[in-house]
């Protein structure tokens, strides 16, 4: 079955509702762009060269067509831009943030597996799990100062943060691995899990389902609609 990927009228869409919730604040017409400028297809070509992989289709067209950042669930999208020659994501002034796609995107119930096979192939046998943060200090150990850092890689290796969504919590998207083009939501706790974005029937978003339905949401709320259903865990009030 064919699986629309296209963003006609959503550039638009998105920018008519930001201009509502400014005129409800009362404010003015903002002097900076809603989006970042979309990039071509050399450019999307460029950083899928510089990172050896394919990006999911519908991020791809995204980024041809609506920007390469701006709004988006909750708050904002991180911005794909070059800088230095290289490409990156940039997040909160923070950046740029790389993608590591040289294995796939681990589970949170298969992370303490693979954080024992790192640590093995260091000849480091691992103690007992931690409750709070699996096994780093067993990395701390073994990689020393850059024990977290290379904890924090592997955590978040296949992925890329796509999105900001306030006081600390965030948005993933997985490229590499089994679950490629779908979204995981992670809190701001220490070491927190990567939960699916579902929709209201309990399936997992793409990244097209995920920001649509944010969109929808926030014309409801521009309409005076409010949010329809209540969020859970694995499913947010935003993936409704």
């Amino acid at each position: 079955m064919h699986t629309h990927t296209g963003w006609s009228g959503v550039r638009e869409r998105v920018i008519a509702v930001k201009e509502a919730e400014r005129r409800a604040r009362g404010w003015g017409t903002s002097p900076y762009p809603v989006f970042e400028p979309v990039l071509t297809a050399a450019e999307i070509a460029d950083v899928e060269a510089q990172y050896g992989v394919e990006l999911p289709e519908e991020y791809r067209t995204f980024l041809a067509e609506v920007g390469s950042g701006g709004p988006g669930p909750e708050i904002e999208l991180t911005t794909l831009r070059r800088v230095d020659g290289r490409w990156g994501w940039f997040w909160d002034g923070d950046g740029p943030i790389p993608l590591d796609p040289s294995g796939p995107f681990v589970e949170t119930d298969e992370w303490p597996g693979r954080q024992m096979e790192t640590l093995r192939a260091a000849g480091y046998e691992p103690t007992t799990r931690d409750e709070d943060d699996d096994y780093l200090e067993d990395f701390r150990r073994v990689f020393g100062e850059s024990g977290h850092e290379v904890w924090r890689a592997e955590r978040v290796r296949g992925a890329i943060l796509i999105s900001d969504n306030g006081c600390g919590m965030t948005g993933w998207l997985i490229v590499v691995g089994p679950h490629r083009g779908e979204l995981r939501d992670r809190e701001c706790a220490g070491n927190p899990p990567f939960e699916p974005y579902v929709d209201a029937s309990g399936n997992r978003h793409t990244f097209r389902t995920w920001y649509l339905a944010w969109l929808e949401r926030c014309e409801r709320e521009a309409r005076g609609e409010g949010t329809a259903g209540a969020g859970s865990p694995s499913a947010p009030p935003w993936s409704t």
